[in-house]
């Protein structure tokens, strides 16, 4: 399980842990008031995004977790970044097979490098190639590696995590700072 969907099944076993349908109200309450994550407006997009994208389910006006939320923990002092509730993954157990195949493609696409409002994602290809070039280690190592420091790091971007896998290698970084701050 990817760490964004595992950050929204933390959000959605918080905000169901009586079991009951909450209004949307309620949520924004939730996000907004009792947790303190974002506004209310910001709480409102991000209820919105969670049922286009398949995470809540609404029944008659009440809203529910539309996927399994047994055994989900958060650990003590855990916050969501906001923006994996405002521009969440797709919840794939609620895809039907053929909507599913065409999303598998979409991903497989977005996986290597998503779409970032930081403007240093931009430079992670490039990074990747630079590393590759200076290292004499293949692309998609390079990548694999990034992606594990990404997912142990919870809150690390792909292009840190870049800068890591190319210290690890002992490439000179100042042009690597350089590039990455001038963005």
């Amino acid at each position: 399980m990817s760490v964004e969907m595992e950050d929204i099944k933390r959000v959605l076993a918080i905000c169901f842990r009586d079991g009951a349908t909450k209004s949307i109200d309620d949520l924004e309450r939730i996000l907004s008031l009792d947790m303190g994550w974002m506004d209310t407006e910001k709480a409102h997009e991000a209820i919105h995004a969670l049922v286009v994208a398949g995470w809540l389910k609404n029944e008659d006006g009440g809203l529910s977790a539309n996927c399994e939320l047994k055994g989900i923990k958060a650990p003590l002092g855990w916050q969501p970044r906001p923006s994996r509730l405002i521009e969440p993954v797709i919840n794939t157990s609620s895809v039907s097979p053929l909507e599913e195949n065409n999303e598998s493609q979409q991903e497989e696409k977005k996986t290597d490098y998503p779409e970032s409002n930081d403007p240093r994602a931009k430079l992670e290809r490039r990074l990747v190639r630079y590393i590759s070039k200076q290292s004499g280690i293949d692309h998609d190592e390079i990548s694999r590696r990034a992606e594990r420091k990404v997912s142990a790091l919870n809150y690390c971007t792909k292009w840190l995590a870049l800068c890591l896998v190319s210290r690890e290698q002992n490439l000179e970084m100042n042009s690597i700072i350089d590039s990455l701050s001038g963005s």
